[in-house]
């Protein structure tokens, strides 16, 4: 049976909603019991969405709604001989929530996170049996609507997918390259870039410009590199904490994110006059071992920013 791109869509909110909830699971308590009304809206679209998709019916209404759907749809895996859905785990969703929701019982760590486990379980099983995919394939940057910065991403995740790490780390260092250059326009007379770089300050250029001047000694000398650096660094960070701003990042994450991720930027080759992204280990053929934890890091982080400035 086929599945339209409205249910594609549909199917990745509904792991988007997982995503959330892995987050929000490793808050401490009480944020942390949010996870279970984030995993139980999750559990219902996909019921929703399976129930569609086995009957070509609209949804269904009334009380006990994720009980009412597991049922229809276990009729409908039963004549066709196929692994049911848990009544268990249906009860233990719906027993959490209404603990949370109904008598503000905040709910421990343990069992948020194996209700989650079993969560994510739950899609993978049952998004194979009932839209024959692979929950793993189903991808957050479907959402992205910035068609170049998908592109690149796209791209990545083929490159994971064969173990190719430093070439998909390229290719998430071109993501955010877009995505930053996306973010630090803004629409004007003159079309001002809001984080443009700093020129690097050279004061011993000026100094020795200025008319009449002199060659430094050797103290003045090291106190105007010192002044210079210590400038330069400051400006450096400054110039970080504008583009954390303007992404609406998180600050630690961003400088997780730098310390990992190959120098990725554009330049204008001298033949063509083309523009053309420059990444110094490609070019040097430098070979950098990356873990697939970095790499997934890196995607995650690009992937979060960019959705959250969709346009």
């Amino acid at each position: 049976m086929n599945i339209t791109s409205d249910k594609i869509e549909r199917l990745v909110f509904v792991k988007y909603l997982l995503k959330q909830a892995e987050k929000s699971k490793e808050l401490e308590r009480p944020l942390s019991s949010t996870t279970i009304l984030t995993l139980h809206d999750a559990v219902e679209c996909f019921l929703q969405l399976s129930y569609e998709q086995l009957t070509s019916k609209a949804k269904l209404t009334g009380q006990n709604i994720l009980d009412t759907y597991t049922e229809k749809i276990n009729e409908i895996l039963t004549t066709n001989g196929e692994q049911l859905i848990s009544k268990a785990f249906i009860k233990r969703i719906n027993e959490l929530r209404n603990q949370l929701k109904h008598a503000t019982i905040f709910i421990d760590k343990r069992n948020i996170q194996n209700l989650f486990t079993e969560t994510e379980l739950f899609f993978t099983d049952f998004t194979q049996t009932i839209f024959k995919l692979n929950f793993t394939e189903v991808s957050l940057i479907d959402l992205i609507s910035n068609d170049i910065i998908k592109g690149h991403l796209v791209n990545a995740e083929k490159e994971i997918s064969t173990t190719n790490f430093q070439l998909a780390m390229f290719s998430i260092g071109k993501a955010f390259y877009e995505l930053e250059e996306s973010q630090m326009k803004v629409e004007g007379k003159y079309g001002e870039n809001i984080l443009s770089k700093h020129h690097i300050i050279h004061y011993l250029i000026k100094y020795e410009a200025r008319f009449g001047g002199q060659e430094p000694d050797k103290v003045l000398r090291e106190n105007l590199e010192e002044i210079a650096e210590d400038i330069n660094r400051l400006q450096d960070e400054i110039f970080d904490i504008k583009k954390v701003i303007s992404l609406s990042a998180d600050l630690k994450k961003y400088m997780s994110f730098r310390n990992i991720i190959p120098y990725v930027t554009k330049i204008v080759t001298g033949e063509t006059q083309q523009v053309v992204f420059w990444i110094p280990d490609e070019e040097r053929k430098n070979k950098v071992e990356y873990t697939f934890e970095q790499v997934k890091f890196c995607f995650d982080f690009v992937a979060d920013t960019a959705l959250l400035h969709n346009q």
